[in-house]
């Protein structure tokens, strides 16, 4: 499902954006757990897991102190977020192209310079220039962003300095694997209760529940961004028709156990990113992007199914969705529903709607696509699967992007980088978090 085309893509951009400012190097034990924690600090689980995909996991919450320009900050509850992917590159070369700050600039879209203004040793403090060009003035972003990176043989660290999210860390960490092969990932953490700045306190006040998706898009834009560096796009396989188009994932019970370990410890979804295929279309080839989320909802599988598959029942859990109309098809032909969206950002307010079939695959999996309506391409899985008499996993595998035809308000998020699946990226987590609210009479 795809809710959030314009803002989410464009947020996930200033989730970690400090405006120009600065200071002496600040003195820092980096807090940050390894990515590795959850897994006992085994890279091989943690790539085994992953795959050929960019997975995305939490960590329990912990008590730590954050530096700032203010004074020392006590958060008793930081939630951490990792992401993880195997890259074919030695370790060697992946610290080079990290701790190599200007060369940042044509590694992350949108980062236009890069000059390290301090150093001591392995800290040193950099000044970035990003700019996001959007035809929508209120929207755009240029922005000069001052960050502190401290670096050792293994990992970079960075903090925060002076940003609209103001408090925030991360650290990147790189482990050897066999056959010339690295587990890459990323751990970070950001205050999102207390930003600065117009537009994204803005966006924060529109769309509060925006919150949930930062963590897993900024990990997604990261290393989707390492991804085509070190693996660059070979030849996808031959295109899959309609029906055929979504990947059907067969994850082991012990893979399974390891998943519902991390959704039980953080209590947030695991999420994986996967490498794209092509679905044919009567005009072209298009590309799609999948993204898988899993998480467990605290509700019997009927209620829960009941919320996530019908979309008539998202009037009441999604505030953007302002009207459904749906229509039974004969024959087991599944429903139609039109969904009409109304996304608000302050003074700017973005209508679109949605022409959704839904289709049961069984008793508990759920097919959907658009068949017409502003978001032309998208398509989705949603599984359901009882853990007790009071829990349910869903495993929903979706993808979309804006086509040709869309609305000028939707298509001008083309113009954000990897526009074609981060906000696919951040729609599980709000979505679930939603449907978790909505389930337990919250919403």
């Amino acid at each position: 499902m795809r809710f959030l085309p314009l803002s989410l893509a464009a947020t996930t951009l200033i989730g970690l954006l400090p405006v120009l400012g600065h200071a002496s190097l600040t003195v820092w034990n980096d807090p940050t757990p390894s990515a590795l924690a959850p897994f006992a600090g085994q890279a091989n689980s943690v790539a085994d897991l992953a795959g050929s995909d960019i997975m995305i996991y939490g960590h329990a919450p912990r008590a730590m102190t954050l530096p700032s320009s203010r004074g020392p900050r006590y958060y008793p509850k930081a939630g951490f977020t990792s992401a993880a992917l195997v890259v074919s590159a030695t370790p060697q070369q992946v610290k080079q192209t990290l701790s190599n700050y200007a060369g940042y600039v044509g590694l992350f879209p949108t980062l236009t310079s890069a000059k390290t203004i301090e150093q001591q040793g392995n800290i040193s403090q950099v000044k970035y220039h990003i700019h996001v060009p959007v035809p929508i003035p209120l929207l755009s972003f240029s922005e000069d962003v001052v960050m502190q990176h401290q670096l050792t043989d293994n990992s970079l660290s960075t903090l925060l300095i002076d940003s609209p999210i103001q408090y925030g860390q991360g650290k990147f960490e790189w482990f050897a694997l066999p056959n010339g092969k690295t587990l890459v990932t990323l751990t970070q953490w950001g205050d999102l209760n207390e930003p600065k700045g117009f537009v994204i306190s803005t966006v924060f006040k529109a769309m509060p529940e925006i919150k949930s998706a930062i963590p897993s898009s900024v990990n997604a834009f990261v290393l989707e961004s390492l991804r085509r560096r070190f693996m660059p796009e070979t030849r996808l396989p031959a295109a899959q028709s309609v029906a055929n188009i979504v990947p059907v994932l067969d994850y082991s019970d012990a893979q399974m156990n390891t998943i519902q370990r991390l959704i039980d410890q953080s209590k947030t979804p695991v999420v994986f990113t996967h490498v794209p295929r092509q679905m044919q279309t009567s005009k072209r080839n298009e590309n799609m992007h999948f993204v898988t989320s899993i998480t467990t909802l605290n509700a019997p599988i009927a209620k829960t199914q009941s919320a996530l598959a019908d979309p008539r029942s998202y009037t009441k859990m999604l505030r953007q969705v302002r009207r459904v109309e749906s229509t039974t098809l004969p024959n087991d032909q599944g429903q139609d529903s039109e969904i009409h969206v109304g996304m608000g950002l302050g003074v700017i307010s973005i209508p679109f709607k949605l022409h959704m079939r839904f289709r049961n695959e069984s008793d508990h999996a759920v097919r959907y696509w658009a068949n017409g309506g502003d978001i032309e391409f998208m398509q989705g899985r949603m599984r359901f699967e009882a853990i007790n008499a009071k829990q349910t996993r869903v495993i929903m595998t979706s993808a979309g992007k804006v086509g040709d035809d869309a609305p000028f308000l939707l298509k001008i998020g083309r113009s954000l980088p990897y526009s074609d699946f981060l906000p696919t990226v951040g729609t599980g987590p709000i979505l679930f978090e939603k449907a978790s609210r909505f389930l337990q009479g919250k919403s």
